[in-house]
């Protein structure tokens, strides 16, 4: 029997490395042998974290359909119709597509349920404005819902880029903030005032565009610098 001389772990004859730390086992007092049986199992037992998400979204998913169906009811019943209950009934179908419905798959790809999300707020909002009436969705709520959910998609693909080197990345991100706050402001502006005008917004695209620029620079620096640490061989 030998024991690891990083780590301390016992050691079998059977084990070329240590299990543990990976360090060659070399004992001349007792050498390799294949056919020594392992002390351990070959294959290692995980915590399955997925399928525990999976079962806990499934779970919470049941929780929420209470008292989605419950205040359905309770309007129903009452007052004979669905009028107040709706407002509590799209909250509970935002929060379930927005935070639940992502954790029921094994492998979630994050910018499709970034969309549905977006969807869900844009249904949220009209549900609020068949309720509230008024001009503010079609102009305003669902202009500025879509843009939100297309900026926070754009952000997410570039930071899990993994083509795109990191320079790319800042400067991309810069830009879809610049052209987000302007849209913004012109929205609310144009909503609000029935007007299009650019103050606040402009000191964050001019802020964004600088620091683009900034970053664009030290990237070229950067790889010039490389360029000339290989040519001299250092």
């Amino acid at each position: 029997m030998s024991y690891c001389v990083n780590c301390g772990v016992e050691l079998a004859a059977s084990e070329k490395c240590c299990p543990l730390c990976g360090v060659e086992v070399i004992n001349p007092a007792s050498p390799f042998d294949p056919t020594v049986a392992r002390p351990y199992p070959t294959r290692h037992e995980t915590i399955r974290h997925r399928a525990i998400r999976v079962v806990a979204a499934r779970v919470l998913s049941l929780l929420m359909a209470i008292p989605l169906i419950l205040v359905l009811l309770l309007d129903l019943i009452e007052d004979g119709s669905m009028s107040w209950s709706l407002i509590p009934a799209a909250s509970i179908v935002f929060a379930f597509f927005a935070f639940v419905f992502p954790c029921l798959f094994k492998k979630p790809i994050i910018w499709m349920f970034m969309i549905f999300s977006t969807l869900a707020a844009a249904a949220y909002l009209f549900v609020l404005h068949l309720l509230l009436k008024g001009d503010w969705y079609y102009l305003f709520a669902l202009p500025v819902t879509v843009m939100t959910g297309a900026a926070a998609i754009g952000i997410y693909l570039m930071i899990s880029s993994k083509k795109a080197s990191l320079p790319l990345k800042l400067i991309i991100i810069l830009l879809i903030v610049m052209v987000f706050v302007l849209l913004l402001q012109m929205l609310t502006e144009l909503h609000f005032n029935g007007v299009i005008r650019f103050d606040w917004s402009l000191y964050v695209a001019v802020s964004c565009g600088m620091l683009s620029l900034v970053v664009l620079i030290v990237g070229r620096l950067y790889k010039k610098s490389e360029r000339f640490r290989k040519k001299l061989f250092f």
